[in-house]
């Protein structure tokens, strides 16, 4: 199992960082972004009831969205 790699304060000091801008999306009060989200999941199996049957399945997924 690997061990996490040390940090030194000396490697720390000299790190930087940047403020992200501002996400109107992320807004509480007075929002106008409104999005509909429909999702569907279907699933089929068959299996026939004889002797060295197998069974064999189908999984589908759709997802649709709309902003307003």
């Amino acid at each position: 199992m690997r061990s996490a790699p040390v940090v030194r304060s000396d490697e720390l000091d000299v790190q930087t960082a940047q403020l992200l801008p501002r996400r109107e999306t992320l807004c509480y009060f007075a929002c106008t972004n409104v999005v509909n989200v429909v999702g569907l999941n279907i699933a089929i199996a068959v299996n026939a009831a004889s002797i060295n049957a197998s069974a064999n399945a189908l999984a589908m997924q759709y997802l649709t969205s709309t902003q307003v």
